[in-house]
């Protein structure tokens, strides 16, 4: 098993949350591998962090921009908290027959891909309609905020 802890999306993560390596290597430990691409959503059982996604209405106040690094528009909400979460998202890729690259993970509940993302999937922009990370969660490109919906 191996992560890019230099520039994955898990590596900045795990960077952030360093716990999660010891959950990482639990919910491996009894995951049977054998295809190619993995998305695993392990339930630990208790809480083990804050997850940044959160359901939107009608009276939440959005707004869109890219955060840094990222060349892809996400959805923000302000004023909501994280929300605690026991749930821990892994996403595997095979990079040969003995080997597994990490490329994601995080607290929380699997979630789609943002519109736009390479790894966009037919669910995404459905889903990111009613739900958004929550502000402050993250760095944002400033120059990129926007009220108006880029997808």
């Amino acid at each position: 098993m191996h992560v890019n802890l230099i520039s994955s999306p898990a590596g900045r993560f795990i960077s952030r949350q360093p716990h999660v390596v010891s959950l990482i290597k639990a919910v491996l430990l009894v995951t049977d591998l054998t295809d190619t691409t993995y998305c695993i959503e392990s339930d630990i059982g208790r809480t083990i962090g804050n997850s940044n996604i959160v359901a939107t209405g009608a009276k939440d106040s959005v707004f869109y921009a890219r955060p840094i690094k990222s060349t892809v528009f996400s959805r923000f909400v302000k004023n909501r908290p994280l929300s605690p979460s026991s749930m821990l998202t892994i996403i595997l890729n095979r990079r040969d027959n003995d080997t597994y690259m990490i490329t994601d993970t995080w607290i929380g509940p699997y979630f789609p891909p943002f519109p736009g993302d390479e790894h966009e999937t037919s669910s995404s922009k459905t889903y990111w309609e009613t739900h958004a990370l929550v502000a402050d969660s993250q760095p944002v490109q400033s120059q990129t905020i926007t009220k108006t919906c880029p997808y």
